[in-house]
């Protein structure tokens, strides 16, 4: 089993109907927890993130969170070599403008808006604080950033999150997600440099930490969270957040009814 320590920050999630217009990105050079520690990595079954669920979330109305908010028109096509040897575009390289191609300019807080069977989890990216954590976030969410889909050992784009489960739900500290795999060892095939290690408080965002490139995995803290260590890049609304915590869970703190992100939306908001 493979161990899996835990960032934290807040942030929002977003949904985008993909286009037709195709975009070239430019290239870019290519602790483990100890035992009986909360950030333990777990083992679980595969998730497939890149299907709607239930044949209908691709079409799913945005939630009620993002009214009077600027919704995602959709995002360009973005072309892709599939057969890079390693990350095609570099997690440093990649930018908030590349991830909101396709975006109408305008002011306001960009949001995340995260569709689970519980309801909508809110969240406020902070891109100011955390510029690349928020872009890789937007990026995996909307379809601009590249992942690798281990199931081809290509690299692709897509609406990353759509689908995937939270695989780590421990009361009183986090809810954690992003992991294709649902087990808290899967990734993009890359991982996100240090940005700021700020204080995990109630509702914080953060991106997680792993043995195996995890630059997807994320969490939301839902009580007392984890050292400042890692990348935290926004806040969430906690009521839905706390519901997924409580669920019955296995040893391995694995809901044992899966809750699903069915969609996440990306909105700038007023």
């Amino acid at each position: 089993m493979k161990n899996v320590r835990l960032p934290g920050i807040s942030w929002l999630f977003a949904l985008c109907a993909c286009g037709s217009t195709t975009v070239n990105l430019p290239a870019g050079p290519g602790g483990d927890a100890g035992p009986g520690d909360p950030t333990m990595g777990l083992d679980g079954g595969k998730v497939d993130g890149s299907k709607p669920l239930d044949g209908g979330t691709e079409d799913a109305a945005p939630p009620d969170a993002l009214k009077g908010c600027t919704l995602d028109p959709g995002a360009p096509t973005v072309a892709v070599d599939g057969g890079a040897p390693s990350d095609p575009i570099g997690a440093e390289n990649f930018t908030l403008a590349q991830a909101l191609m396709g975006f109408p300019s305008g002011a306001g807080d960009l949001k995340a808006a995260i569709t689970t069977e519980k309801s909508t989890i809110l969240c406020t990216l902070d891109e100011a604080k955390a510029p690349i954590s928020v872009a890789n976030f937007v990026g995996l969410a909307r379809g601009t950033r590249p992942y690798l889909d281990t199931s081809t050992n290509q690299w692709t784009t897509g609406h990353f999150y759509d689908g995937l489960i939270w695989h780590r739900v421990i009361p009183g500290f986090v809810i954690q997600g992003g992991d294709p795999l649902g087990d808290g060892t899967g990734g993009p095939g890359y991982d996100l440099p240090q940005e700021n290690h700020g204080p995990e408080t109630l509702g914080a965002l953060a991106m997680a930490a792993s043995s195996a490139p995890s630059g997807s995995q994320f969490y939301i803290v839902v009580g007392k969270g984890p050292a400042a260590d890692y990348n935290v890049f926004g806040h969430c609304a906690t009521e839905v957040a706390v519901d997924i915590a409580n669920v019955p869970r296995d040893a391995n703190d694995k809901p044992k009814t899966p809750v699903h992100m069915q969609k996440v939306v990306i909105a700038r908001c007023p």
